[in-house]
């Protein structure tokens, strides 16, 4: 993975979409939409981490100002198009919901998590989806500094296990101790970082070549993989409480990363070629458009002028739309911004 392109990483990101778009079109009980968010947070924490590891290779060092810019420049222009968009369907009588200054700023300055579980939130109903953003935000402000401690010496990698330990403890605290429901820990950062730091733990591994050479054993890598499965098939299926606000996104992050690690180095893999398709790749460019929007398409499809739809033509429309504004936003906003992304980075390969 020396050039910029990370094998399997945009089927990874449509498979996450896919899922969260399933379940909330109406699939919800039977497709885990939460997962989908799961996986966006560790891809988020690999792809970052990659990164900063080629910027240390290059440069020796890496660069706050730079790696900030990138994020502004990646995250707030499909962003602000749309909060546009939703509030300009709002305006028209199209979506419903309502407008509110302070969940206005909360959504472009990534605290709206925050405001919607403590505080009180007014927005187009579909934005809600917005929550994700703010923990990936607040990752992004805190992992550049804590990264640095990780990319010395290969002994300091062994503290990135007991930093991921402590947010699983800190879930039960909250739920035990603090009396937080499923719908706090679900939302809030200080309860979900750690899904974006399994991420970085394997990103950080294959940097530093700590992948054991057995794990390309045919054997092992079977037994692995059938493991990782396993092991998601039964946080799917284990609805206890407890173990779903506690330990869940624990046991789902660990079984992504040699699913993740497989995936990546293995893409030839009959498992992991649809995940290299054309369409599959071209849906995981668009991913990160089409979260922002489809669910705003949904709920007006459910409540809003279009109320009434059946199912089919909810999926059809909602994911034809959906897909057709992302395609439009990669065209007219992100692209034209890619120069100034590259020349930011220099010429370091910027994955996608």
């Amino acid at each position: 993975m020396t050039s910029g392109h990370i094998p399997s990483l945009d089927g990874f990101r449509a498979v996450s979409i896919l899922v969260v778009f399933a379940s909330h079109v109406g699939f919800g009980d039977t497709v885990p939409g939460g997962f989908g968010v799961t996986v966006f947070f560790f891809i988020s924490g690999f792809l970052i981490t990659t990164l900063l590891c080629r910027e240390t290779d290059r440069y020796g060092r890496i660069s706050f100002r730079a790696f900030y810019a990138r994020r502004v420049l990646r995250l707030m222009p499909p962003l602000l198009c749309a909060l546009g968009l939703s509030y300009l369907l709002l305006a028209t009588g199209i979506a419903i919901g309502g407008f509110d200054w302070t969940t206005l700023i909360s959504q472009i300055f990534f605290f709206f998590n925050y405001l919607y579980i403590y505080g009180q939130s007014e927005t187009v109903l579909g934005l809600g989806v917005l929550w994700s953003l703010s923990v990936e935000e607040h990752f992004y402000i805190l992992w550049p500094l804590v990264f640095l401690v990780f990319a010395g010496p290969v002994r300091r990698l062994r503290w990135i296990w007991p930093l991921i330990l402590v947010f699983t403890l800190w879930r039960a605290v909250h739920y035990w101790g603090l009396g937080t429901g499923f719908e706090g820990i679900y939302y809030l950062s200080d309860t979900r970082l750690d899904s974006l730091l399994v991420g970085c733990a394997l990103a950080l591994l294959m940097w530093r070549d700590r992948i054991p050479v057995r794990a390309g054993r045919p054997v092992v890598m079977a037994s692995v993989l059938a493991l990782s499965f396993a092991a998601l098939l039964v946080s799917f299926l284990w609805r206890d409480p407890a173990f779903r606000s506690v330990l869940r996104y624990a046991v789902q992050g660990l079984a992504l990363m040699p699913i993740f690690y497989y995936a990546v180095t293995r893409p030839d893999l009959w498992l992991f070629r649809p995940l290299n398709w054309g369409w599959m790749q071209r849906i995981g460019v668009y991913s990160y458009s089409i979260y922002l929007i489809h669910l705003v398409l949904i709920r007006t499809m459910d409540f809003g002028a279009f109320a009434g739809t059946g199912m089919l033509w909810k999926v059809i429309c909602a994911g034809g739309l959906s897909v057709l504004y992302a395609a439009a936003i990669h065209q007219l906003v992100e692209r034209p911004l890619l120069p100034l992304r590259r020349r930011i980075t220099g010429h370091l390969p910027v994955p996608r």
